[in-house]
């Protein structure tokens, strides 16, 4: 009986897991807007806005956490990228383009790849990628939101998706206002 409900759980537990739920609705724009870590730097009069990650997993089994990082600089100059670390197994995919909308994002870049341990599902690899965008792309889709696909490759591909709640309380950070 025991095992029964155990597995009926964990059955339950996967399926709930395995949906990349657009929604996301435990990402209120307060939760973010608090959520999100401004470091000031007095060496160069720049502060750093460190958006909380999003955490998910795509139908290949990749786990992807990604997040907005921006400064602005003493002049009041804001940058803006998305952070995207995936995570999977078994062999390389070489992510090397990212899209919007079907348009290839020109600013995608690849920070760095790992290797870690391998066991019996095979070797887990990482890779870290950026996106530079600015302050009227974030606008733009600060309504519905945007989703980057990402491609390797090996023919995979990952979507990352960044909510309007995300997008606005980010933003309410940045610019010092509360909601």
């Amino acid at each position: 009986m025991y095992r029964i409900i155990f597995l009926l759980a964990i059955t339950l537990g996967l399926v709930a897991c395995s949906n990349n739920d657009k929604k996301i609705s435990g990402w209120e724009i307060n939760d973010v807007y608090h959520s999100t870590i401004i470091t000031p730097n007095p060496a160069n009069n720049t502060k750093t806005y460190q958006g909380p990650p999003i955490n998910s997993m795509d139908e290949s089994n990749t786990y992807q956490m990604f997040s907005i990082r921006g400064e602005r600089n003493s002049q009041g100059t804001k940058t803006f990228e998305i952070l995207a670390q995936l995570t999977y197994f078994s062999q390389w995919r070489y992510y090397d383009a990212a899209s919007l909308e079907g348009k290839p994002l020109t600013t995608f870049k690849v920070v760095g790849r790992e290797a870690g341990a391998c066991g019996d599902r095979g070797c887990i690899f990482r890779e870290l990628l950026s996106i530079s965008i600015n302050e009227a792309f974030l606008k733009q889709y600060i309504d519905k939101g945007f989703e980057i696909n990402l491609s390797s490759k090996t023919g995979k591909s990952t979507v990352l998706f960044i909510p309007p709640q995300y997008i606005k309380g980010y933003l309410m950070a940045v610019d010092g206002s509360p909601r």
